[in-house]
């Protein structure tokens, strides 16, 4: 349980380059990463997550590009999600290690377990994957679509959300479950790059835009006051590229 849990070191990564800080909390973390980039965000702390929000506007479509990274000690997975104002919000997610059903999507839930479903695409570990969800308003589908930029592989699927809904957030970023263990120093699960974000009226923007950025931050316990546990590096490339660290710490015994 993460209530047993004690955060030793914390590092927020600067493009990979770690500045190591103890006991950094999600209030200050932010205002720590040696970035004025990263540190003009409004942190979000959650219980599983980390990456970027954007809200303040309705949006029609987010991607972003990764690599799929081999299994590790880590239940993990990375995402891209529109959040409903009206309907239930889309996420679109996949997995380390690659293969058949690494790759799925889900309408108000998790995409991996009850009531996800898989993308009929199985990219490998190492390859290129393109993920994005793109809200067809004419159509009234969301479009949930993975390329594997590496083998050309594509796979889509439309899922019904009628041609009223509103998505007033986007989200990029890692969902992870409770670590059992400490990495001896922070270490990355995922990389992402080119993200694009666009609103329904057709401004396009990368994590950044005309519309409010949140940097999400997961700690021990769910709260702004807590440990960090995991956290997104500064954003670079033009606001389009971060990853995203789990941070070292020592589980008490």
């Amino acid at each position: 349980m993460r209530s047993h849990i004690v955060r030793a070191l914390v590092a927020l990564a600067a493009g990979g380059t770690a500045l190591l800080t103890a006991g950094i909390t999600a209030t200050s973390a932010a205002a720590q990463t040696g970035s004025t980039n990263a540190a003009s965000y409004p942190t979000v702390a959650t219980s599983t997550r980390a990456g970027y929000m954007d809200s303040g506007r309705w949006f029609r479509f987010v991607g972003t590009t990764v690599k799929v990274p081999d299994v590790g000690t880590y239940d993990h997975y990375a995402k891209v999600a529109l959040r409903g104002q009206n309907v239930a919000g889309v996420t679109l997610g996949i997995q380390p290690g690659g293969g058949a059903g690494s790759v799925g999507w889900a309408v108000g839930v998790a995409p991996f377990g009850m009531g996800g479903a898989p993308l009929g695409i199985a990219p490998a570990v190492g390859d290129t994957v393109r993920i994005s969800l793109y809200y067809d308003k004419t159509g009234g589908g969301v479009i949930a679509t993975a390329t594997d930029l590496t083998t050309k592989a594509t796979a889509a699927q439309t899922i019904s959300e009628g041609k009223t809904a509103i998505f007033n957030k986007v989200e990029i970023g890692t969902v992870l479950k409770n670590p059992a263990s400490s990495p001896t120093g922070d270490y990355r699960l995922w990389q992402y790059t080119d993200t694009a974000v666009t609103t329904t009226t057709g401004i396009h923007g990368t994590v950044t835009g005309p519309w409010t950025t949140s940097m999400i931050i997961d700690t021990i316990n769910g709260q702004a006051g807590g440990q960090v546990v995991m956290s997104p590096s500064f954003l670079f490339n033009k606001d389009a590229n971060f990853g995203v660290w789990a941070r070292a710490f020592l589980a008490k015994s």
